[in-house]
C-alpha cells in the first residue's frame, strides 16, 4: 500500500481497465460527457478501502498481493476485536464492490450486443430466397422448353416436324374459329340492334292515334306494330339459335400426339414468343443469376461482419471474466493463507499455560473467542468467494464454448463468402453456358432433323418425278410410235396418191392428146364449117390453093392452143 501511495497515483487493475474501457468509454461515446457512474456514487470512498488499495491500486505482483490480502485477513492480535472486525467489514465491502463492477460490466457488454441480428436474419432469409426464387422462376420454363424440344428431337418417328405441323394447323384453326365467332357475334349484335330498333318503332307507333291523339291507335299503326312484333319474335329465335352456335363454336381439334401433349405445349410456347422476347427472357435469367451471386456475396459479407462483432463482444466478456478470475484467485489464495495464520493463532490461544491466572485465562479465552469469530466470518466469506470463483470458471468455460462456436461460424461464413460465393458464381456460369449450349444443340438437332425430313420429302418427290419421267419417256415413245405409224400410213397414202396421180396424169396426158387431136379436128371442122359457104361458093368458081388451106388449119390449131392455156 505504501508503495502505491508513494508514487502518488492510483494503479488500476485489469478489472478497472476493463470497466473504464467498456463502461466509461461507452458513456463518452453515447452522451459525449463524463457522468459519475452508479458504482462511483455507491462506493465513493472505495479508494480508502485497504483491500482496494492492495488489489486494485497496488502495482505489486499477484503473489505479493495475495500475501498482502492474507496478512490483512489474518487476525491481528495486536489490534482490538473491533479493529479486526472493521477489516473484515472492509473486505466484505470490497467484495461487494467487485460484484457491483462485475454486474455493471456485464450490463455494459449486454448493451454492446448486436441488436440487428434478427434484422440480418430476416434480410438473409428474404433477399437470398427471393433471389433464388427469381432465378428458379426464370430458368425453369427455359429448361422445360429445352427438355421438350430434346424429347421431340429424340423421337424416332420424326415427331418434331409432325408436332410443329399440327401446331401450325392448330393456329390456323384457332384463327378460323376466332374469325367465325367474330362474325357470329357481329351478326348477334346486329340482331339485338334490330330488336331494339323494332321495339322503339313499336313504342312510336303506339302514339299514332286518331282524333288528334284522343282516339285509339290507328289501324295501319296497329298493323305495323303486329308486323314488327312478328319480326321481333323471329329475331329473338334467330338470336337464341345464334347464341347456341357461338357457344358451340370452340376449338376442339383432337391432337394426333397425345403422348407428346406436354412437349407440344412447350413447343407452342417457344413458337408463340418472338425471338426478341426469348432474348429478353434469357437476359433476365442472366440478371437473376448475377443478382443471386451479388446478394449471396452481400449477405454473407454482412453476416461475417456481424459475427466479427460478436467475436469482439465475446472477447470483451472473456476479458472481464479473466480479470475477475484473477482478482478472486488472489483473494481466495489470500483467504487460504489467512486461514493458516488464524488456525495457528486459535491453537495457540486454545492452550492453557501452566500456572495461568484466572485473569489471564479470561483474556486468553476472549482472544480465542475473537479469533474463532474471525475465522467463522472469514470462512463464510471464503465460501462466497469460492462460489463466485466457481461461477467465473463456469462462465469461462461457456465463454470458451461461445468463442469456439463463433470461430467455427466465422470460418464457415468466410468460406461461404469467398470460395462458396465464387463456387456458386462458377456453377451458375457453367449452368447458364450449359443452358445456352443445350438450346443451341437442340437447334442443331432440330436443323438436322428438319434437313432429314426435307431429304425424305425431296427424295420421295424425286423418286416420283423419276418414275414420272420414266413413264413420260414411254409415253413419248408411244407418241413416236403413233407418229411413225401415222407417217407410215401417210407414206402408204402418199404412195397410193402418187400412183393414183401418176395414173391420172398419164391418163390425163392421153386425154390431153385426144383433146388436142379432137380440138384440132374441131377447129378443122369449124373452119370447114365457116368456109363451107365459101368453099361451096368457090367450088363453082376458083379453087383455094392447097398452101392456103394448110395455113388456115395451122391458124386454127394455134387459136385452140391459146384457148386451152
Amino acid at each position: 500500500m505504501a508503495k502505491g501511495a508513494a508514487k502518488g497515483k492510483i494503479s488500476k487493475s485489469l478489472a478497472d481497465a476493463a470497466v473504464e474501457k467498456y463502461t466509461k468509454k461507452r458513456a463518452v461515446d453515447t452522451t459525449e460527457k463524463s457522468e459519475e457512474s452508479t458504482i462511483s456514487k455507491q462506493f465513493a470512498q472505495i479508494e480508502s478501502n485497504p483491500f482496494h488499495q492492495i488489489v486494485v491500486q497496488s502495482d505489486a505482483s499477484p503473489s505479493e498481493k495475495k500475501d498482502a490480502v492474507a496478512r490483512a485477513l489474518a487476525y491481528n492480535e495486536t489490534e482490538s476485536k473491533e479493529e479486526n472486525e472493521a477489516r473484515l467489514a472492509s473486505f466484505e465491502q470490497f467484495k461487494e464492490y467487485l460484484m457491483a463492477y462485475r454486474k455493471e460490466m456485464s450490463k455494459e457488454i449486454i448493451r454492446l450486443a448486436d441488436t440487428e441480428a434478427f434484422s440480418e436474419l430476416q434480410a438473409v432469409f428474404e433477399d437470398m430466397n427471393s433471389s433464388l426464387l427469381s432465378f428458379e422462376q426464370k430458368i425453369t420454363p427455359l429448361i422445360e422448353i429445352i427438355d421438350a424440344v430434346h424429347r421431340l428431337n429424340m423421337a424416332s418417328d420424326g415427331a418434331m416436324y409432325d408436332v410443329f405441323k399440327e401446331i401450325q394447323e392448330d393456329k390456323e384453326e384457332e384463327e378460323r374459329i376466332k374469325q367465325l365467332r367474330a362474325e357470329q357475334e357481329a351478326e348477334l349484335n346486329t340482331l339485338e340492334a334490330n330488336i331494339l330498333k323494332l321495339n322503339q318503332d313499336i313504342a312510336a307507333l303506339r302514339e299514332d292515334r286518331s282524333w288528334f291523339g284522343m282516339g285509339g291507335v290507328k289501324k295501319d299503326a296497329l298493323q305495323n306494330i303486329a308486323r314488327n312484333e312478328v319480326l321481333i319474335e323471329n329475331h329473338k329465335n334467330t338470336a337464341a339459335a345464334l347464341r347456341e352456335k357461338i357457344e358451340s363454336t370452340t376449338f376442339n381439334r383432337e391432337t394426333r400426339f397425345a403422348e407428346f401433349s406436354a412437349e407440344k405445349e412447350q413447343l407452342r410456347e417457344l413458337l408463340d414468343i418472338t425471338s426478341e422476347e426469348h432474348k429478353d427472357r434469357q437476359e433476365s435469367l442472366v440478371k437473376a443469376a448475377l443478382d443471386f451471386v451479388n446478394t449471396t456475396d452481400e449477405r454473407t459479407g454482412s453476416v461475417l461482419d456481424r459475427m466479427g462483432k460478436i467475436r469482439s463482444q465475446i472477447k470483451n466478456v472473456d476479458t472481464v471474466n479473466g480479470n475477475m478470475k484473477r482478482i478472486f484467485a488472489v483473494v481466495s489464495d489470500g483467504i487460504k493463507d489467512a486461514e493458516v495464520s488464524n488456525a495457528d493463532l486459535s491453537n495457540r490461544f486454545n492452550i492453557t499455560a501452566e500456572e495461568e491466572t484466572t485473569l489471564a485465562q479470561y483474556e486468553r479465552e476472549d482472544k480465542l473467542e475473537a479469533v474463532n469469530e474471525h475465522i467463522e466470518a472469514l470462512t463464510a466469506s471464503k465460501v462466497d468467494t469460492l462460489s463466485t470463483l466457481g461461477e467465473l470458471q463456469e462462465e469461462s468455460m461457456n465463454i470458451k464454448s461461445m468463442r469456439d462456436t463463433n470461430n467455427q461460424q466465422i470460418s464457415h461464413t468466410r468460406k461461404m463468402h469467398t470460395s462458396g460465393t465464387a463456387g456458386i458464381a462458377s456453377r451458375l456460369s457453367t449452368v447458364l453456358t450449359a443452358v445456352s449450349s443445350a438450346a443451341l444443340n437442340e437447334a442443331r438437332t432440330t436443323t438436322q432433323n428438319t434437313l432429314n425430313k426435307m431429304n425424305t420429302i425431296t427424295h420421295d418427290i424425286a423418286q416420283n418425278e423419276a418414275i414420272k419421267n420414266a413413264t413420260h419417256m414411254h409415253l413419248q415413245n408411244d407418241e413416236l410410235s403413233k407418229a411413225i405409224e401415222q407417217l407410215a400410213t401417210y407414206k402408204d397414202i402418199s404412195d397410193k396418191a402418187t400412183e393414183i396421180t401418176r395414173s391420172a396424169l398419164e391418163e390425163q396426158k392421153v386425154l390431153q392428146r385426144e383433146i388436142e387431136s379432137t380440138a384440132a379436128d374441131l377447129a378443122s371442122s369449124i373452119k370447114k364449117a365457116k368456109g363451107v359457104t365459101a368453099e361451096v361458093m368457090n367450088a363453082a368458081g376458083t379453087s383455094i390453093p392447097e398452101q392456103d388451106a394448110e395455113t388456115s388449119v395451122r391458124e386454127a390449131e394455134i387459136s385452140f392452143s391459146d384457148l386451152k392455156l
